[in-house]
């Protein structure tokens, strides 16, 4: 692999190495409320190779965006509008497995963030802010009404900009939001934040300057399990290395230094929206704690931990996940009145009691 792909990974890489550690106990089964299912270990059925191949179906769309770029997006089904927006170094062929699960009762569309597989970055460059423009510009493009919009880390974090940025737009177009495996802010520990500016400065310092990046990691198997829990695919994480060592380092960089610098708990307190935020127990990058301090930021939010998932839930979880974006619609619907109650109801895979309902949002500590 070339040398110039690889800087932000050693930089992620040395951000886990350094929070695994202590992020084990904040991580680990305990810290959700209810009991440790003993099911969905060992006992959880292997998932078919075929679930993470895209439907030969699906329609691409190439929408312009006002800086010059182009946002391009994939589509399969008819129903609600289901944005599914992925997170760094991925594609929208990530939600594969929900074009197969979802499509026969929504119209799931997947983008590809700028920067990422073929969308491209207008005059206006990268960032987080950057993004949440582009899911404008798609939700208008494509005038979608009362769709739900699901974004996966830097994809929640997308969303979480737009609600600030764009108001009017939410309020007009989007009727629920799921945040899955992200954070509000502080995406890195305190104690690599520094290093990791350092790193993504002198980085993007070199490729101004003409220059390869130096190469500190491989993205192999090995790194991206990390980032899965309990017995996932060997496809799945094939599957992720694959996308996150075909990435520009041009747009790899400025990605993460948007990611470091994330903050949108302002915003989010500020959100009407219904909202659903679903985080795996072993999860390292977006632990249990961080996922149920955003669900405690927004009004109207439910709060889901699946047991021994890790963060790539779409991909280890996409039965789950199915079950809970059918709860979710319906509450939004008003046909159920909350997602725990849809999920007694539909009688599925997830426990009821691994929903909970969060309080009204309060001030953090040190806030104004």
């Amino acid at each position: 692999m070339n040398r110039s792909k690889l800087l932000v990974l050693g930089a992620t890489a040395l951000g886990m190495g350094a929070a695994a550690a202590g992020a084990y106990r904040a991580t680990h089964p305990s810290d959700a409320q209810g009991p440790a299912s003993p099911g969905p270990g060992r006992g959880r059925p292997q998932l078919a190779d075929d679930l993470f191949d895209l439907p030969a179906d699906v329609v691409h769309h190439e929408l312009p965006t006002p800086d010059g770029g182009v946002v391009h997006a994939i589509e399969r089904g008819r129903g609600r509008p289901l944005v599914l927006l992925h997170g760094i170094t991925l594609r929208a062929d990530v939600w594969a497995p929900q074009f197969h699960h979802l499509a026969d009762r929504y119209r799931v569309i997947a983008v590809d963030l700028r920067g990422h597989g073929a969308s491209r970055a207008g005059r206006d460059g990268f960032g987080i802010p950057r993004l949440a423009a582009d899911l404008a510009t798609l939700l208008e493009g494509l005038d979608l009404h009362d769709a739900i919009v699901v974004g996966h880390s830097m994809g929640g974090m997308t969303a979480m900009q737009f609600c600030g940025d764009f108001p009017e737009v939410l309020a007009e177009r989007v009727a629920g939001l799921v945040f899955i495996a992200t954070r509000a802010h502080q995406v890195l520990p305190p104690y690599v934040d520094r290093l990791a500016r350092r790193l993504v400065a002198q980085g993007q310092h070199r490729l101004d300057g003409g220059r390869e990046l130096p190469a500190r990691a491989t993205v192999n198997a090995r790194i991206v399990r990390t980032a899965f829990g309990d017995r996932p695919s060997a496809k799945a994480i094939g599957i992720v290395a694959e996308m996150g060592s075909s990435m520009d380092p041009r747009a790899l960089i400025p990605s993460l230094d948007g990611l470091i610098d994330h903050d949108a708990r302002t915003a989010l307190r500020a959100t009407r929206t219904p909202s659903l935020v679903v985080v795996g127990t072993r999860d390292l990058l977006t632990p249990v704690p961080s996922g149920r301090h955003l669900a405690h930021l927004l009004p109207e939010c439910e709060f889901v931990v699946l047991p021994r998932a890790g963060h790539q839930l779409m991909q280890e979880r996409p039965a789950e996940l199915a079950e809970l974006i059918d709860a979710f619609a319906a509450k939004v619907a008003g046909a159920e009145p909350s997602v725990a109650a849809a999920v007694r109801a539909g009688d599925g895979r997830v426990d009821e009691d691994r929903v909970e309902p969060t309080p009204e949002p309060a001030p953090l500590a040190g806030e104004d």
